[in-house]
């Protein structure tokens, strides 16, 4: 699924702009999982970037990190608006909301 959200928001830019892209992720505790997900990572990066464009891939604790805490906030209450059609949080960041779609609704991933 990272690799889908990846090639939907860097799809958006023009890479040769841009010298390096950090992705952040949560600290994923188990060592075999995050060996996994660096391994998506870095296989969607390297096909997607630039060869002069480099990339770093950094995992926190969501905790101590705010653009992770804004993210798994903004995940939430849009998950709350379709599971269970309760506004009152999505009301909240609905203006910063660029797109939304459910990528297992259609069973196809061309969303550009």
């Amino acid at each position: 699924m990272l690799g889908f959200l990846l090639r939907y928001v860097l799809g958006h830019y023009d890479l040769s702009q841009y010298a390096e892209v950090i992705v952040f992720t949560d600290r994923i505790p188990v060592k075999g999982k995050r060996n996994a997900v660096e391994k998506a990572v870095k296989i969607t990066l390297s096909k997607m970037l630039p060869k002069t464009a480099q990339y770093r891939l950094l995992h926190h604790d969501s905790k101590s990190n705010f653009q992770l805490q804004i993210a798994d906030y903004c995940n939430w209450a849009i998950y709350r608006k379709w599971d269970r059609k309760n506004l009152r949080s999505y009301d909240l960041i609905k203006s910063a909301v660029k797109s939304e779609f459910d990528i297992f609704r259609t069973g196809t991933t061309n969303y550009y």
